[in-house]
């Protein structure tokens, strides 16, 4: 049962990997998740920051 679980964390560790190597060296889409990250962060910081003065 140990071995199943550590080679399905191995097998996505691997996964997680390629892809985000794959996606590091794809210059629009690092735009694209820039893009959605900086949105994201703007939309925490207005959601803190709602109804102070």
């Amino acid at each position: 049962m140990e071995s199943t679980i550590t080679s399905g964390l191995e097998t996505i560790t691997s996964v997680v990997s390629s892809v985000w190597t794959i996606m590091t060296g794809n210059p629009l889409v690092m735009v694209f998740v820039a893009a959605s990250l900086l949105g994201a962060g703007i939309g925490i910081i207005r959601r803190l920051t709602k109804g102070k003065a």
